[in-house]
């Protein structure tokens, strides 16, 4: 994989960690609705698709590192919850690759786990650190359920268009 790939596909995981705060954003009132909060993931699933469309883009953990950074820097001011997370995020991914085909069913599925793992782990991290009130009881229906039904509509819609770039810049050269 040539230089001009590897800075389009950090540039689109960029794009799309932008898009994160921008839709949430622009929608606050329908994704931030009390009791229930979804929380757009598009930067993970621009990492899961990089996992299995762009195989050859061998410093995908250090990308995901560094966007975790920033992703910390701009969105949450804790810096290292993301950091730590989102390369984490791109090992077990890998991991769960090993096992099965890429199909959409399968990677929607391993999207769906990511999710859950990524926030979960962003709960545990925020309760331990006193971030949050919330308990365990209310964090499952009113977080990680809504999140989990957002982001299932957003692979459906940005899977294919998003799996063909990624596959055309990572199989360049």
């Amino acid at each position: 994989m040539r230089m001009r790939e590897k800075v389009t596909l950090c540039g689109l995981l960029s794009l799309l960690m932008l898009l994160d705060g921008s839709i949430s954003y622009l929608f606050a009132g329908t994704l931030h609705q009390f009791p229930n909060t979804m929380i757009t993931r598009l930067t993970v699933l621009g990492l899961l698709l990089m996992v299995f469309f762009a195989p050859d883009f061998n410093h995908l953990v250090i990308t995901a590192l560094v966007l975790g950074l920033l992703y910390d820097s701009f969105y949450t001011g804790v810096l290292g919850v993301y950091m730590f997370l989102f390369p984490l995020v791109v090992y077990f991914t890998r991991w769960m690759a090993k096992f099965f085909a890429p199909t959409p069913l399968i990677i929607g599925a391993i999207y769906l786990i990511d999710l859950t793992v990524l926030e979960s782990a962003v709960y545990a991290m925020n309760t331990f650190m006193g971030q949050t009130t919330l308990s365990l009881n209310d964090f499952i229906p009113n977080v990680l359920g809504p999140t989990l039904a957002l982001n299932l509509v957003l692979f459906i819609i940005l899977y294919l268009p998003l799996r063909q770039l990624i596959a055309k810049l990572g199989s360049v050269y």
